[in-house]
Order: structure tokens, then sequence, then C-alpha cells
């Protein structure tokens, strides 16, 4: 007669435990792998974004895109932008020429795909934008990088220290936005009559000065600013990209010389930012700026 011997309940158990140590110790380790292939693919799609704009420098006489268009006599300096132009229904004639004048739809000839304006590891989240009015339900495209509005139409050999100055990053923290896009810090220009450019930091900068003065948004929408592991990634002007550790988590200021942010609060949510030693502009991401003379910033709200 054959006898078969069945599992006791401690073996059981054993196989059990040794099963749920081994996983404990293996889902850290996938959970790490796919953040890393996020945060590659993200490179990857930022460096498509600067190779796009390294052939518009070229057909535009070396000029960097535009991204503000004219509203109702105003730059819309301020506004997140539908992407595409098209998915509002029925826009005039001003308004759709306007916001194809924004960087994430004048550079679709050369992208060719709205895909790569994504990160994909960022949370996508849905507005009202303030231009077209309505929630972006029914669109596919999702903005995860914002453009440095301060390179506005700026010739390219302007730029001190191409490999030093951001050009997209992840300007809204961990947010990706449904059908909307945004210039990231945002350049002030209110008279659409005039021309819109940065002009360098000078003791009377402001608003009413076109061009004189910028604004950075720390607005992600609850997200924070801890995107890749603790910090974002970054396209430079000439067309590279890498990552950038930001000083979340931090509880004094931060360093300068790297983070656009001065201080932050719970953890990854930036309160202050650092501008230059007049508060005229984002410190980093002046385009005159050689990132050797380090002069002194100043913090703004």
């Amino acid at each position: 007669m054959n006898l078969r011997r069945a599992f006791t309940l401690i073996e059981l158990l054993v196989v059990i435990a040794i099963i749920a140590i081994l996983a404990a110790i293996l889902f850290p380790v996938f959970a790490s792998a796919k953040a890393a292939a996020k945060k590659t693919a993200s490179l990857s799609n930022l460096k498509q974004l600067g190779t796009s704009v390294m052939i518009y420098v070229t057909d535009s006489d070396d000029t960097f895109p535009i991204t503000y268009g004219v509203l109702n006599g105003k730059y819309t300096y301020t506004e997140v932008i539908p992407v595409p132009a098209t998915w509002p229904t029925n826009p005039t004639v001003e308004k759709l020429t306007a916001w194809n004048a924004f960087w994430g739809n004048n550079l679709q000839p050369y992208v060719k795909n709205y895909g790569i304006l994504a990160d994909p590891n960022t949370i996508r989240t849905t507005v009202s934008g303030a231009q077209a009015g309505l929630p972006a339900d029914s669109v596919d495209t999702f903005i995860g990088f914002t453009y440095n509005g301060l390179l506005h139409g700026f010739s390219g050999t302007g730029v001190a220290a191409p490999s030093n100055l951001p050009m997209f990053w992840n300007g809204r923290g961990r947010s990706s936005i449904r059908g909307y896009g945004y210039a990231n810090p945002f350049l002030y220009c209110n008279d659409g009559t005039q021309p819109c450019q940065y002009v360098p930091p000078r003791a009377d900068c402001g608003p009413s000065i076109q061009g004189t003065w910028s604004g950075l948004s720390r607005q992600s929408r609850g997200t924070g600013y801890s995107v890749h592991t603790g910090g974002v990634n970054v396209n430079f002007a000439d067309g590279s990209a890498k990552f950038r550790r930001l000083g979340v988590g931090s509880s004094g200021p931060t360093d300068f010389r790297s983070d656009p942010f001065a201080e932050y609060k719970k953890s990854d949510f930036p309160t202050m930012n650092w501008y230059d030693q007049y508060g005229c502009h984002s410190y980093l991401f002046r385009p005159d700026f050689d990132f050797q003379n380090w002069d002194s910033p100043t913090k703004n709200l």
C-alpha cells in the first residue's frame, strides 16, 4: 500500500513566511526599477524636445521658440494654454492664433508627437483654463513639462551658458495637466503692441516695464516637486537632459546654484524662490547668466 505524506501546518507556515520575506525584499527592488524606467523615459522625451528646439532655432534665424501669443491686447504669459490649440469648441481666430504661438503647439511641426510632452512619472490632473474656459475632459494630451519663458523669442547667440541654462523641466512638479500647457518661469509682458523679450536684471525692474521682471510658479496642484526620487528632470539650452536633485525634504535654505526654490515645507512643497540680486528674474533661468560668477541671490515669494 502506498502511503502519501502530507505537509504539516508548521511546514506550510514556514513556506508562507519564506515567500513573504522574499516578497518584502523584491517588491522595493521592482518599484525602484519601475521608477528608474520612468525616469529614463522622461529624459528621453526631454531630449527629443531639446532636439526639436535645436531644429526650430536653425529654421528661425537663431531664435528660440516664442511661447506667448497676444490676446485682448496682452501677452498670454500667465495663462495655461490649450494643447493642441484646436480642441476647444469653435475658438475665435484671435484665440486660435494666440494659442498656436504657445511652445506646446508651435513645436509640433518638429516634434510631430504630443506624447513626448508627458512625463510618465507624473500624476494626471484636470483644470479649467482661463483662456479656453473649459475642462479638457475628452483630451488625451497630458503636459508634464514647462518651458523657460525667459527664452521667448530670445537669440541663441545671446545665451551665455547653453549647457547650464534650463529650457524644459518638471515645472509643475508631479502634476501633468490634461489638455493645457504652461511656461515656467514666465516673463511679464503686458503691452501686446510692443515686443516681449527678456531684459537683464536692473535696479528699476518691475512688471510695469516690459521684459524686466519674471515670475516662477510653485503650483504643483498638490503633487510636490519630488518627481523623480528627490528632484526633477531638466533639458538644457544645448539640447542635453539630465536629472537634477532639489532640496526637497530640507528644513533650511537650498543651494541656489542648483535649485530654483529657496525653501520647502511638508517635505517637497516649495514656499520661496531664488531671484537675482535685484529681485527681477528667477535666478537659474536667466539666459545671459554664465553660471560661473555667482552673484548674490535674493528670496522672493
